[in-house]
């Protein structure tokens, strides 16, 4: 009996963990569970999407699409308080994973670098704010409240010592806070009418890749994760946690669960029941891997995107908020870091480094990557 007890707490908190990591699926839940009418609107929403890519097989972007964001950092205290530039490294971050311009691109095993995806969906922190003044795209609250929950979205609130939202129809809102125990973010996937809460919330520990940033989550792929959400991906493994569920993506691999820290490929291969040598998409922005092991949305997630745009977030494609564009910064790694594993081309995990004539890929937990050939 007692270690049937231990088993429960243990499996108890394996669950817990993995509500926590990303908060959007429990906070969907929380959603419909106070308004059951989300749940028929998200149905619908869901009809119309595959409309659109059952009628748009051939659909190829004219223009590239760009968000204009705004970034509402809600601190208690001046470390809370991130600098401008920590906001514009995740701009950087956004841009870079979403335009599949992100260094480690070349750590997508070959099985999958046909479907890896230029999403051809830019960000720009929004030049033009709600009155029509010139902005940054950055606002700042100092607020009594020393952390934010996802119950009851206080951060998104001026009255509960956030921030109100700027317009939810022209603007993706990403509200930056401390949102304490082991959350890292969530998001508002669309589902119809635009509420005062649609956006993305970050914990300003995870956001950007510089200032306040927390190994193993420091390179922003928290909120690529969360953006994708926002534009109405799921998880690799579908609503729910564990389930072998349906992301409603078709080039993506069944996947039975979600993966931490950095696995080797392939990685739970044939799971589900299928016949999958090639394993889980571990890399997949969707997925829970450390940051610096992500690097690749699929042409079927990108599809999903631009449908839910279409569908859902129309301003998006129409609009003068970003000014002259968007600008990259480049990362400079004056750090230290350390070697999590060596790989070949193919992303399996080498343990032999002393190979002649032979391309390997050495991975470091700061997310960079060096390629190595040692010559005879």
């Amino acid at each position: 009996m007692k270690r049937l007890f231990i088993l429960i707490i243990l499996l108890s908190t394996s669950t817990m963990f993995a509500q926590e990591r990303c908060g959007t699926t429990q906070y969907l839940q929380m959603l419909e569970n106070s308004k059951p009418e989300i749940a028929t609107k998200r149905a619908k929403l869901e009809k119309d999407i595959q409309k659109w890519i059952k009628e748009n097989p051939d659909y190829q972007q004219k223009t590239i699409i760009t968000i204009p964001v705004v970034v509402h950092i809600v601190y208690a205290s001046p470390q809370q308080n991130i600098t401008d530039a920590q906001v514009q490294s995740q701009i950087d971050v956004l841009n870079k994973d979403y335009r599949r311009t992100n260094i480690d691109v070349i750590m997508t095993p070959s099985v999958w670098q046909s479907i890896a995806a230029d999403c051809e969906i830019e960000f720009c922190l929004t030049s033009t704010d709600p009155n029509g003044n010139n902005t940054n795209g950055i606002t700042r609250t100092q607020t009594s409240q020393s952390s934010f929950s996802m119950q009851g979205d206080p951060v998104k609130d001026a009255s509960s010592g956030g921030k109100d939202a700027w317009p939810n129809d022209d603007y993706l809102n990403i509200w930056v806070c401390n949102l304490g125990s082991s959350l890292l973010g969530y998001a508002t996937p669309p589902f119809g009418n635009i509420g005062s809460d649609d956006g993305v919330v970050i914990g300003y520990n995870y956001f950007g890749t510089q200032g306040t940033v927390q190994s193993p989550y420091n390179k922003g792929r928290t909120t690529t994760h969360e953006v994708g959400h926002w534009l109405n991906l799921e998880h690799l493994w579908g609503s729910g946690w564990g389930s072998c569920g349906n992301d409603n993506v078709n080039d993506t691999p069944t996947q039975e669960e979600e993966n931490y820290g950095c696995q080797a490929f392939p990685h739970n291969a044939n799971s589900c029941n299928t016949t999958n040598s090639n394993g889980d998409m571990f890399m997949n922005y969707m997925d829970y891997s450390n940051d610096g092991c992500m690097n690749m949305f699929t042409q079927g997630q990108k599809t999903r995107m631009i449908a839910a745009i279409n569908q859902s977030r129309q301003n998006l494609l129409n609009h003068n908020l970003c000014g002259s564009g968007t600008t990259f910064i480049d990362e400079v790694n004056t750090t230290e870091r350390t070697l999590i594993k060596i790989v070949d081309i193919l992303g399996k995990e080498v343990t032999n480094s002393l190979q002649f004539n032979k391309a390997l890929f050495y991975i470091f937990d700061d997310g960079s990557v060096e390629k190595k050939i040692r010559i005879p």
